[in-house]
C-alpha cells in the first residue's frame, strides 16, 4: 500500500483552468468544511478527514492545493526564513495567497526545517485561476524547489514520485497512474476538449480500489468560475456541485462528504467497504481450512499399509 497515493493534476486551455485530485486512503470518514475569511486572510473550502486538517481545497480567489505522500527526507535549514506559525501550504499559503506566484514567494520566505522536525514527507501541488501551477518539493540537497507548469496551455501531473528528485518515491517511476493521466490530459487539444466530464474520466482511469486502499473522494475545481465538483467513493457519474464563494459566505458546519450524496450511493460504498474489510477474515479462514485439510490428508496417508 502506498500511503496517500493520490493523483493530482492542473490543466489549462484557452480561458479555462482546472485542478483535479483523487484522495486515496483507507479512512472512510471524510469531511468538507470552510475556513472562513478573516482580516487579511481568505476563506477556504477544505476537504479532508475527521481531524479537520486540510488535505486539499480551494480558496475564494481560485487558488487550489493538494498533496502526495513521499518517503521522509531532510529539509535544509533557511536561517533567514520566517518561522511558520502553521502548516506552510495547507494553512498559511491557502489563507494568504491568491496566485501561484504569490504562493511561491511565500513558500520561499519560510524556514521549512522548522516544520515536521526538519523533514518533509510529501510534495504539494498548487494551481490558480490564471492557469499557473507548481509542485513544491525538496531536492537531493534538501532545498525546497518548485516544478512549474509550462506557461499557457498545458498541464502538470503529480503522483507518488518527487517531481524534482524521482528517486524519492513510493513505487515505480514513473508510475502507471502518472503515465495514464499524462496520456489522457495530453489528448486535450482545444478548450472544447477541456470538460469536467473528461477530467472525471481521467480521475476514474487512475482511481484506487481494493482492500487496503480506495479513492475515498475526488474533486475537480473550476478555478476560473469558482466551482467545486465533489465525487464520492470512486463514483464519477454523479458529482455534488458547489459554488465556492457561496459556500464560504454561508460558513456551514463541517459535514461528512457522504451526507452530500444520495442514500443509495452511500449504501453501495459502505457495502463495498464492508466486503473489503471482511475479505482478510475469509482469506485467513480459508487458509486455515486448507492447512488443516492438508495435515489430515498427510496423517491419513501415513496410516496406509503397503500391500504385500
Amino acid at each position: 500500500m502506498i500511503p496517500g497515493s493520490c493523483t493530482i493534476f492542473a490543466v489549462s486551455q484557452g480561458e479555462s483552468a482546472f485542478f483535479g485530485n483523487n484522495e486515496d486512503w483507507k479512512d472512510p470518514l471524510t469531511y468538507v468544511w470552510v475556513e472562513p475569511p478573516d482580516e487579511g486572510k481568505y476563506g477556504v473550502l477544505c476537504l479532508g478527514f475527521e481531524n479537520l486538517y486540510p488535505q486539499g481545497g480551494i480558496n475564494e480567489k481560485g487558488l487550489a492545493f493538494d498533496a502526495n505522500a513521499l518517503p521522509v527526507v531532510p529539509v535544509k535549514k533557511n536561517p533567514d526564513g520566517l518561522m511558520p506559525y502553521h502548516a506552510i501550504v495547507n494553512i498559511i499559503i491557502m489563507r494568504e495567497c491568491a496566485t501561484v506566484e504569490e504562493a511561491i514567494e511565500t513558500a520561499k520566505s519560510y524556514d521549512w526545517s522548522q516544520q515536521y522536525r526538519g523533514t518533509i514527507d510529501g510534495q504539494f501541488m498548487l494551481a490558480d485561476a490564471t492557469g499557473d501551477a507548481v509542485v513544491i518539493s525538496a531536492d537531493s540537497t534538501g532545498e525546497i524547489v518548485f516544478t512549474r507548469k509550462p506557461r499557457g496551455d498545458g498541464f502538470l501531473v503529480s503522483t507518488n514520485f518527487n517531481r524534482a528528485r524521482p528517486e524519492n518515491r513510493y513505487g515505480t517511476y514513473p508510475c502507471e497512474r502518472y503515465d495514464a493521466a499524462v496520456r489522457m490530459l495530453g489528448e486535450i487539444e482545444s478548450e472544447s476538449d477541456l470538460t469536467v466530464e473528461y477530467l472525471a474520466s481521467t480521475l476514474d482511469a487512475v482511481h484506487a480500489e481494493g482492500r487496503k486502499l480506495n479513492t475515498l473522494y475526488s474533486n475537480i475545481f473550476d478555478l476560473k468560475k469558482g466551482v467545486a465538483y465533489i465525487y464520492y467513493w470512486h463514483r464519477f457519474d454523479d458529482p455534488v456541485v458547489l459554488d465556492v464563494a457561496e459556500v464560504i459566505a454561508r460558513r456551514p458546519e463541517p459535514v461528512r462528504i457522504s451526507t452530500l450524496f444520495p442514500a443509495e450511493a452511500v449504501e453501495q460504498a459502505e457495502s463495498e467497504y464492508r466486503s473489503y474489510r471482511r475479505r482478510p477474515f475469509f482469506i485467513v479462514a480459508a487458509g486455515a481450512v486448507l492447512t488443516a485439510g492438508a495435515i489430515a490428508f498427510i496423517v491419513y496417508r501415513r496410516s496406509w499399509k503397503t500391500p504385500i
